[in-house]
């Protein structure tokens, strides 16, 4: 065989193997799907062996999106939760129970919001260990802007014993006294004093705080003279503290009158709302 027939006959060859490569591995894709295969296999095998299944961790008691039902996390843990809530009760207190919803969860439930539908079934866990009719169902409206999370968690803030009687109405963030008809003489109300002696203690306790007194009124009388009347009622709770040893700076008095209501003043039990004393702690 001379060198020119050599040469046709390597070349042949060469195409011979090309066109075998292209046709295998380019068009039918059968070395790249073995490949890829092989890829994922291994891949999937180290997933499955190095990566560990996520848990979420959850409080003691949680509400799934849309839902109303609690699920407790820990049964234990909630039963010395609820033992030690009971432990605090006291004549003249209430329960209040605020849960919170999201505007754009679906309600489906009896009432007005998933927030109250909430409260109430945290109210049905606690019933045996506290009288329903000392607790009251509240709900927290969280923000729009936020995310709708998969769980709405419990929050011990939930759940918080308050002074709430016909004289004190005690709030998050204030404290609302309230005085008979015309009032501006010594106090001598028990539920009034109980509150009072807290107030100096918290005080005492903490120096960091001041106190704002603000004297309100029903509409009875001249504007002028219910900004007077006010104001004699911040000072009588004023003297008291004084009495008590509060330093005078730490506390602040004044007078809204009638200006402010939060009730109607057509209705008796609306004037007796209005006739109040509101006490919150400052930061100095």
């Amino acid at each position: 065989m001379n060198s020119k027939s050599i040469l046709v006959l390597f070349l042949f060859l060469i195409w011979g193997s090309g066109s075998t490569y292209w046709y295998v591995c380019k068009i039918k894709g059968f070395c790249q799907q073995q490949t890829t295969q092989s890829n994922v296999v291994d891949k999937t095998e180290n997933e499955q062996t190095t990566i560990p299944v996520k848990k979420v961790a959850h409080s003691l008691i949680y509400f799934n999106r849309d839902n109303f039902e609690p699920v407790i996390n820990d049964s234990l843990q909630w039963q010395a939760e609820v033992k030690s809530i009971a432990q605090l009760q006291a004549e003249g207190k209430k329960l209040h129970i605020e849960a919170a919803y999201y505007a754009g969860e679906q309600n489906k439930s009896t009432f007005d919001n998933l927030g109250i539908a909430r409260a109430d079934a945290l109210k049905n866990l606690l019933s045996k260990s506290i009288d329903t009719s000392l607790i009251v169902t509240k709900a927290k409206l969280m923000s729009d802007s936020m995310q709708i999370p998969s769980y709405i968690e419990y929050d011990k803030n939930w759940i918080k014993w308050f002074i709430d009687n016909d004289f004190v109405k005690e709030q998050d963030k204030k404290t609302l006294v309230h005085f008979p008809y015309n009032s501006t003489q010594a106090i001598k109300n028990e539920a009034i004093l109980s509150y009072l002696d807290e107030v100096n203690e918290n005080l005492k306790k903490h120096p960091e705080l001041n106190i704002l007194i603000v004297g309100h009124t029903d509409d009875s009388g001249s504007e002028a003279s219910n900004k007077i009347l006010g104001l004699k009622r911040a000072k009588r709770i004023k003297n008291w503290l004084l009495k008590k040893g509060i330093s005078s700076d730490r506390i602040v008095v004044k007078s809204e009158g009638e200006s402010q209501p939060i009730a109607d003043n057509e209705t008796e039990e609306g004037r007796r709302q209005n006739r109040r004393v509101e006490i919150s702690y400052i930061k100095k």
